[in-house]
């Protein structure tokens, strides 16, 4: 399996192995191509982040000779970001040393100047403050600042789905936000999602986030009975109900969407936690081919790739490749 591209962008596929191997100017072509999609700009931004994790010294020195500086900039500033938290780990506070939570501060705090300036020479352009939700969460800013950063976001694109995907995340219980707050939010993407638009995924996301952030609980305070009792009981009509007319505002007239592959994973993923929609989750993770994300849903509970092939085996799909 595939394990952290979720996409069907072969150009991209490409560009992530030369930019790890330090071919940067495969980055600076790719990025160069989205001006128009912001959706594409923020898939590439952050998977070349993730290819040039180490490379951000390298980075900063393309923009001598840029021909669009913003696209360096923006691409140093997630890179930043993404060093910055392969640093400290994805893991509760609990679990971080304080000398790793130095270097993530210091290194983090880097960020803001590239993606400010990204922001200011491309000023529609909605990707720069999707990156910096991820900066404010890792800095710490209050929640003032973070509506502050996420009404930037909407005034531009309302409907960007790794934006939706990492508010989500800063208003939720585990980042000092609330249940609440947290399905507010993805109920409210659902209604914003135009019929067709993977955003209603959002949805399902909340409820993979909530029962998680249960299952640590409740085994914690009691045992794993207490949590399979809960899980059991979780899905009841009204929940599948609102999961199943959120699935159904995508796939009723579904166009190709850049992020179909990861809400065909939310999606299978919430269905499968009740043999009552095993049907949908499988029509939903047949759909994936051999690729599977890095951390949710799969990655929550273990090796992404083992627990992912562990739900075809139940659902009785055939293992991709």
């Amino acid at each position: 399996m595939v394990v952290g591209r979720t996409w069907t962008d072969a150009a991209l596929d490409a560009g992530v192995e030369l930019v790890s191997q330090g071919h940067l100017q495969a980055g600076i072509a790719l990025l160069s191509e989205t001006h128009d999609d912001p959706e594409l700009r923020s898939l590439r931004t952050e998977a070349l982040g993730d290819a040039a994790i180490g490379r951000s010294r390298e980075i900063m020195e393309l923009l001598d000779e840029a021909d669009h500086p913003a696209d360096v900039l923006l691409w140093l500033g997630r890179t930043i970001i993404n060093e910055a938290w392969a640093i400290r780990g994805g893991g509760y506070a609990s679990t971080v040393g304080s000398d790793r939570f130095k270097m993530f501060f210091a290194t983090l705090s880097t960020a803001h100047e590239p993606l400010m300036e990204a922001a200011r020479l491309r000023p529609d352009d909605a990707v720069p403050w999707e990156s910096m939700i991820w900066y404010g969460l890792g800095m710490q800013l209050d929640r003032s600042e973070e509506d502050a950063i996420w009404a930037e976001i909407t005034s531009r694109c309302d409907t960007l789905f790794s934006a939706h995907w990492a508010r989500l995340q800063a208003v939720s219980a585990k980042w000092g936000g609330s249940h609440e707050d947290m399905f507010a939010h993805a109920r409210s993407a659902v209604a914003l999602a135009p019929p067709g638009n993977p955003l209603t995924a959002m949805l399902a996301l909340a409820h993979l986030e909530y029962l998680l952030a249960e299952e640590t609980r409740l085994v914690q305070e009691s045992t794993l009975m207490a949590y399979m009792k809960f899980s059991m009981a979780y899905f009841s009509e009204t929940v599948l109900s609102e999961l199943k007319e959120a699935e159904s505002r995508w796939t009723t007239g579904k166009r190709s969407h850049v992020r179909d592959v990861d809400a065909h994973h939310l999606f299978g993923a919430i269905f499968f936690q009740t043999r009552d929609t095993y049907d949908l989750a499988a029509r939903h993770l047949s759909q994936v081919g051999n690729r599977v994300g890095e951390a949710a849903p799969w990655g929550y509970r273990g090796d992404p790739a083992e627990e992912f092939g562990k739900a075809l085996q139940k659902l009785k799909l055939p293992l991709p490749h």
